[in-house]
């Protein structure tokens, strides 16, 4: 079922190194907001269906303010 989606998700975006980043840096924001409940699923495999059901997407390019 996840690989179907990996391949989904690969055809929408330019590079497999941003979906792995978009998928880790989604997880782990999953498992820091849900410390306090349990999980139904893996972070990962929550993340990866948002971003399979088009609920986020990818953006290339972008990059965090840095402060000086």
């Amino acid at each position: 079922m996840i690989k179907r989606e990996i391949g989904q998700l690969l055809e929408e975006c330019e590079s497999v190194y941003s979906l792995v980043i978009a998928v880790a840096k989604r997880s782990r924001d999953i498992s820091n907001s849900t410390y306090k409940k349990p999980l139904d699923d893996n972070p990962v495999n929550i993340a990866i269906d948002e971003f399979g059901s088009h609920k986020l997407r990818v953006v290339e390019g972008y990059s965090e303010p840095k402060l000086r």
